[in-house]
């Protein structure tokens, strides 16, 4: 079958809807058993505690006590009003 006679995802999916949801269900146990072995591997997490730390890092200086609680209560009137 050639890609310009190949239906379209959609088409099949409309097919599909036609199904009772038993045939549904059997239809999809066959395409996850198609996957077979296919393994998906965890993200590798390899960069080093200080680069992380260097992400985080910023040139302007920690707020102090009072702008803490400045910022707390800005927000505060922004969410209760």
């Amino acid at each position: 079958m050639s890609t310009m006679d190949s239906p379209n995802i959609s088409d099949v999916i409309e097919l599909i809807r036609t199904w009772s949801p038993a045939m549904r269900v059997a239809l999809a146990r066959k395409v996850l058993e198609t996957l077979g072995s296919t393994v998906i591997s965890e993200p590798q997490r390899t960069m080093p505690f200080d680069d992380v730390v260097g992400l985080l890092r910023t040139d302007v200086s920690p707020p102090d006590d009072g702008e803490c609680g400045q910022i707390i209560e800005q927000e505060r009137a922004r969410k209760y009003g």
